[in-house]
This record gives structure tokens, sequence and C-alpha cells, in this order.
């Protein structure tokens, strides 16, 4: 089987994978939570969750390790009407956020959170439009979904950090980390920096963790929109690639 093959039916297996995992945590929460809401220590689901959880974060670096090419935007995305539409998709999730939640924290930080949700809805879609055409995004469109998302992070620090269940907040810490830095690694590529390698892996956890934090999160557009985001471009076609000046065609 060619790698690139290969590469493209990693998303389907990491969506695949959170899939199991989104499961087994309804289940967790339907099933084996008490009065309070809390978790019996060591279930066999959570168990489960939990195993599966640590050979899919291994096995994503393992999997990627000889996702190698060029670090120029037309070496790796072409014209794509699905990750287009994935961009769409993500932006009316950040949309539907912004307009349907308050942030955690006031003043700046709280600010900082809404604005840039509010910002990165037209980024997302200015994106998206490029890629249909396949053109090179200006790299601040994606940076400051970036942004947005580490924000995300800071605005729930207080409320993730005080949560005595591990199980509540680690899959949305993690899943909004590795959105955050799958934004930066494809702004990387538009301004001729990219690493395949990473951006690969970092979708892969993106894509499964993301998933996997859909039960009992009060963000469901968010991530839901952004995995669909990550998945579409991910499973786009690579474009065959042109040499350099002075290279022989291959």
């Amino acid at each position: 089987m060619k790698k690139s093959t290969i590469a493209r039916s990693l998303p389907l297996l990491a969506a695949g994978l959170g899939l199991v995992a989104l499961g087994l945590r309804w289940a967790l929460y339907a099933f084996a939570a008490d009065s309070w809401g809390l978790l019996p220590a060591w279930h066999p689901l959570e168990i489960i969750l939990w195993l599966l959880s640590a050979a899919v974060l291994v096995g994503i670096p393992l999997a990627v390790k000889n996702c190698k090419g060029s670090n120029r935007y037309s070496d790796n995305f072409g014209p794509s009407f699905p990750a287009a539409a994935g961009h769409i998709l993500a932006a009316a999730g950040i949309l539907l956020t912004v307009l349907l939640n308050d942030p955690q924290m006031p003043g700046l930080v709280g600010f900082a959170w809404k604005l840039l949700g509010w910002a990165s809805v037209p980024c997302l879609a200015a994106a998206g439009f490029a890629r249909a055409k396949g053109n090179r995004p200006f790299f601040l469109l994606h940076i400051t979904v970036c942004l947005f998302l580490v924000f995300h992070i800071i605005d729930h620090y207080r409320s993730w950090s005080g949560n005595p269940q591990l199980q509540d907040y680690l899959f949305a810490l993690l899943g909004t980390m590795a959105l955050a830095l799958y934004a930066f690694y494809l702004s990387a590529f538009e301004v001729g920096s990219g690493r395949r390698r990473m951006l690969m892996g970092m979708g892969l956890e993106a894509i499964f963790l993301c998933l996997t934090n859909l039960a009992g999160t009060p963000y469901p557009y968010l991530y839901l929109g952004c995995v669909i985001w990550v998945f579409t471009g991910l499973c786009a076609p690579v474009p065959k690639r042109r040499p350099k000046e002075g290279e022989p065609n291959p």
C-alpha cells in the first residue's frame, strides 16, 4: 500500500477510535456515575478508556514518523471543496459557541476569548474560500484561530484546574491544545516553514481527543465543527510535488 494511501487512512482510524472512546464515556456517565455525578475509581469501562487513549496518543507519533515532505504550501494543499466546507463548519461552530456561551473569566481574558472567537469566524471563512480555489491563505487567518483556542484554555483554566475529576476536563484540555497546534502548523505552511509530520500528528490527536470530549462538553458545536475541519483537511489529497528550480523531474 502506498504511503499516501496509508496517510489518508489515518484520519479515518483516529475518528473510528474517537467514536469508540466517545461511546465509552457516554456509557460511563450514563451507568457508572453516582448521584453527585462522580465516577467510581477503577471502573472497568474507565480502565478501558484510559488504556485506549494512551495507546492512541502514543501510537500517533509512531504512525506519522515517516510523514515527510516539502514545507511549501503548494506541495501540500491543493483545491479541496470538502476541506473548504470543513473550514466553514468550524467557523459556524465557533460562532455558535461565542453566541451561546459567556466567558468563564471576567475582565481582559474573557473579553479576548469573545473577541478572538468573533474574529475567527471570518478568518476561517476566508481561509476556506482560499482552500477551495487552491490559493494560499494569509497566515494570520489561522493564527487568529490558534489564539482563540489558546485563550479558550486560559479562560477555562480556573474551572478545569479546580475540578477533582480528571475525566471531566482532560480530554477538553488536550483536545483544545491539539487544535491550537494544528492551526499553528497550518499557518507555518502558509509562510513556507511547515512540517507535514507535526501537522498530521496534531490533527490526528485533535480528531481523537475532540470526538472523545463530545460526551458531556458544554461546547459541542466548537469541538464537532473543529473535528470536521481537521478531518476534511487531513483527508484531502496531497498534490504531486513539483520539483524546485534546478531539480530533475521525478
